[in-house]
């Protein structure tokens, strides 16, 4: 990367699920019951057990991404960098044979594939297909947030590897 050259970043955001996880988890522990007499007020007992049961998955998925390395890609015209964790890849369009844009599941990712002279050095693990799925888009951030980040995101990299975008 040039010093002054043009950069387009995205990376995952933990802010929401760093808000969310302690205050589900503090919800399911004051909600824990500490008797389990259901001979009287079953119907209130049950909501108040199904209400602590919903704290406790949805603290345990928030938790999650909130512990998950955060995820990174800079496209510049010169190449592309791929962060996860501490571990980074810079790789030169010329190496990049096709990145697309996987919509399959609910939450989109961004998909790579290198040339094996760098595929041995990318900071996330090769699926079977041999690629490489690099960065969740918007995760952490709300749905319309995630749909204004696919926008920016296709828009980069037609901008600055167009040829390497698969349509979908």
């Amino acid at each position: 990367m040039q010093p002054g050259e043009p950069v387009a970043s995205f990376s995952t955001s933990r802010l929401r699920s760093a808000i969310v996880a302690p205050v589900a988890t503090l919800l399911f522990v004051v909600l824990v019951p500490y008797e389990f007499d259901y001979s009287r007020q079953l119907a209130g007992m049950l909501f108040v057990n199904f209400l602590c049961l919903l704290c406790l998955v949805v603290a345990v998925r928030a938790w999650i991404l909130v512990l998950r390395p955060r995820a990174e890609i800079r496209l510049t015209a010169s190449g592309l960098t791929m962060t996860y964790g501490r571990r980074a890849l810079t790789a030169p369009w010329a190496a990049v044979t096709q990145i697309r844009i996987d919509q399959r599941s609910k939450r989109p990712w961004v998909v790579v594939w290198l040339d094996p002279a760098f595929a041995a050095e990318a900071p996330v693990p090769r699926r079977s297909d041999g690629s490489y799925r690099v960065l969740p888009i918007g995760r952490g951030r709300s749905k319309t947030r995630r749909i204004q980040h696919l926008g920016r995101l296709r828009a980069a990299v037609m901008g600055f590897g167009g040829r390497y975008l698969d349509p979908v």
